[in-house]
């Protein structure tokens, strides 16, 4: 009898969804849940000998407290740790946590300090499809510094505006693009807007930065790119990092909590001093940039580590 894996997907919002989707679909009999069809979710709970719960919210609490037949994970991204919503979750029953990056559990363990204890925390990595992303040939520098993710404050902006301004002073030719659409409540995307374009001005940047918008073909949009500003406050990954990579465009990464653990100190900075020499400098080769990645975050260590996870749990 084919084994039969629910997922569940809080409000709808399956973007980090589609390897595990891609691995799972010619292995078992998957059905997904999309938003809080609390009906539909108690019949997927009854028919599934395993529940994937995709973010750990509020529908989490609600699932963690239901009746089921079969196993059940979620899986925690990063921003659902900073919030009150896991110290929700009945945790001793739910059979396992999954985590993009170590350093997510030791976020959790601030609100939660005994989550260890209350059920299994497995670490699935994020992992990239190098097969998507390609080196140009021959690629002239450009000029052009990159700035990828959604437009809200916790990609902080007014930190990538500065460190472009101070790389700028020595390098005036550069120019910085950026792919994204403002997000967050009505008053978060106004008010950074409205911030962004008034100092972008004030600062005599305006002629220099470019919106992109919301970009579908990122290794296109990245080809003629030299260098791209990820000045996050938190990331658990950092998709936009290792993709960047991936195309052999060196990134300069502010130091979020967890940086350390994931890329390379050389590319790491804390002051827009230090983000300006890794911008303007030599630094790693695109090809050993690239190399990193398909060395640290294949697709198949994810697909190995999705086949452990699953047969630990059936």
């Amino acid at each position: 009898m084919t084994t039969k894996i629910a997922i569940i997907i809080q409000g709808g919002n399956d973007k980090f969804l589609a390897p595990v989707r891609e691995w799972l679909s010619p292995r078992f009999e998957v059905r997904e849940i999309n938003g809080n069809d609390i009906e539909a979710i108690h019949k997927a709970l009854a028919w599934a000998d395993l529940t994937w719960i995709e973010w750990v919210q509020d529908l989490a609490v609600q699932v963690s407290k239901m009746e089921r037949r079969g196993k059940l994970v979620m899986r925690l991204h990063s921003f659902e740790a900073y919030t009150s919503l896991p110290t929700e979750v009945v945790w001793e029953n739910v059979d396992a946590l999954t985590v993009v990056s170590p350093h997510i559990t030791d976020i959790l363990k601030l609100r939660i300090p005994k989550i260890e204890e209350r059920t299994t925390v497995f670490v699935l990595p994020n992992c990239i499809d190098t097969g998507n992303f390609t080196i140009p040939t021959d690629k002239p520098r450009s000029g052009k510094i990159a700035f990828v993710g959604q437009l809200r404050h916790t990609k902080n902006l007014p930190l990538v505006l500065q460190c472009f301004a101070t790389a700028k002073e020595g390098a005036p030719d550069l120019t910085l693009h950026l792919a994204g659409d403002y997000a967050g409540t009505e008053l978060e995307a106004t008010e950074l807007a409205l911030y962004i374009d008034h100092i972008t001005h004030a600062m005599r940047l305006a002629d220099s930065v470019t919106l992109h918008g919301h970009v579908t073909n990122m290794a296109e949009w990245l080809a003629d790119k030299d260098a791209l500003i990820s000045a996050s406050m938190r990331e658990s990954f950092g998709y936009n990092i290792a993709e960047a990579m991936a195309c052999g465009v060196r990134p300069a990464i502010h130091n979020f909590p967890g940086a350390g653990t994931i890329y390379p100190q050389e590319l790491i900075f804390n002051t827009v001093e230090e983000c300006r020499d890794i911008l303007t400098g030599e630094g790693p080769r695109p090809e050993l940039l690239r190399n990193y990645v398909m060395q640290h975050w294949p697709l198949k260590l994810q697909q190995a580590k999705l086949g452990e996870l699953i047969k630990m749990m059936l």
